[in-house]
């Protein structure tokens, strides 16, 4: 598969996201499919675009399983619990979504116009999936060796970082906290949607203080949209000011 080298702003998205990698790519065509999601694949009438739902499976795997590699060669003999909830933590969805923020890879998305307008380009959820599915794409272009030290170097610097960046409250419990300094009630977290194949459920969650709803999330797991929704009913409240992660 390949690119048309007629869309040239296509070809210099790609091209960016490569360079932010530091891999390039033999075949360009998986960069491109793993950052095509599947609003976009559906609206193609000519069935020209695959999108990348297969892509962030396999990558999901090759992902889990780098981060168990990076925290037992750092501890070997450590506690298996303690490895666990970090492992948690690298994996977790808010995590990927900075990495693929880091990467351009929401700049890069390529999205159904319906998509667009609902603000998918700026849905975590979508970001942490893209993020899965270069992964992938890097795994199938490159092998096993080179996808492992790709997502290694990213568990790395996150390890290296420590403290607050891993170890900080999370956006629930400092929404709970701020609510509770001010004497307000406390949030309540309601599933208004669940979207998406059986196998790939994406939850909205809205989060509510007092019956009015602050904020809304999403993603694959209820705990990840609830944290996605205490995220902007943050931002809502105090702006920039609260430490999230």
């Amino acid at each position: 598969m390949t690119v048309d080298s007629t869309d040239d702003r296509r070809a210099q998205q790609l091209a960016a996201v490569s360079d932010r990698l530091e891999y390039q790519f033999q075949d360009i065509g998986l960069l491109d499919r793993a950052l095509t999601h599947s609003s976009a694949a559906h609206e193609n009438l000519a069935g020209a675009l695959r999108d990348n739902e297969t892509f962030e499976f396999l990558g999901d795997a090759v992902i889990a399983f780098a981060t168990a590699d990076v925290l037992h060669r750092r501890d070997p003999e450590g506690g298996e619990g303690r490895k666990s909830r970090l492992k948690a933590l690298l994996v977790s969805e808010e995590r990927l979504a900075e990495r693929a923020h880091a990467l351009g890879l929401p700049e890069a998305l390529r999205l159904g116009r319906g998509e667009e307008k609902t603000g998918g380009r700026h849905k975590r959820a979508i970001w942490a999936d893209a993020y899965e599915a270069v992964v992938a794409a890097v795994y199938l272009d490159g092998g096993v060796e080179t996808a492992l030290r790709l997502v290694a170097a990213a568990v790395q610097r996150e390890l290296s970082a420590g403290g607050r960046r891993l170890g900080g409250r999370d956006p629930k419990s400092a929404l709970q906290e701020l609510l509770q300094a001010r004497g307000q009630a406390l949030p309540e977290y309601e599933v208004v949607a669940e979207e998406g194949p059986a196998h790939r459920l994406l939850f909205r969650i809205a989060c509510r203080v007092a019956g009015a709803t602050l904020a809304e999330g999403e993603g694959h797991s209820k705990k990840e949209a609830e944290q996605e929704a205490a995220r902007g009913a943050l931002e809502v409240l105090r702006p920039r000011t609260i430490p999230t992660d």
